[in-house]
């Protein structure tokens, strides 16, 4: 459960209550804070035991995402990409600052199965339990979801990426002759 680098402090105390009902389900909680709010998280959740774990930062996503049955976060591109190319489940809390980038980056994914939308303005202990509970205690729905997110995800953007730089090389540009970059 992550809010971005910097962490999102109303997914940080909406996660910090319902962990407890979560964790008497039998989830463990990897819960990525952000760097600015590990002290006041940690003081928040020093009773919840060893089945909750708070970190300021991740460096190295794809092994908390290899790690992990569902994720609750923020809606970044990136994220939604990422998620949904790992194939994880994902309820998706988009900031509600800005244009409304953020829903728009995980409907997508969501319309496609793969994830869940959550409002900002509606997340809460309730919500986080209602939301995350049955993908937890559900294996077949994760496996549905999980799916629907890669089917969805794009796998290959680096071998795509690379064809569309060959394909422009071998095609020149206007103005130089094929094959000439300077």
């Amino acid at each position: 459960m992550f809010g971005g680098s910097q962490g999102a402090r109303r997914i940080n105390n909406a996660v910090i209550a319902a962990a407890p009902e979560l964790i008497a389900a039998g989830a463990q909680i990897l819960h990525v804070v952000g760097p600015t709010n590990l002290d006041q998280v940690s003081a928040d959740s020093a009773a919840l035991g060893a089945a909750y774990h708070a970190v300021g930062y991740v460096n190295g996503m794809d092994r908390a995402y290899a790690a992990a049955d569902v994720a609750l976060s923020r809606a970044g591109a990136m994220t939604c990409a990422e998620l949904a190319a790992v194939g994880l489940p994902a309820v998706y809390v988009p900031y509600a600052v800005g244009n409304g980038e953020q829903r728009l980056n995980a409907e997508p994914v969501v319309a496609a199965g793969g994830g869940l939308l959550v409002p900002d303005s509606e997340i809460s202990k309730q919500r986080v339990v209602q939301a995350c509970g049955p993908l937890l205690a559900d294996s077949a729905i994760r496996e549905r979801m999980s799916a629907a997110a890669a089917h969805h995800g794009v796998r290959d953007a680096g071998d795509k990426l690379a064809d569309m730089v060959e394909m422009a090389i071998q095609s020149g540009t206007p103005g130089r002759k094929k094959g000439e970059w300077q």
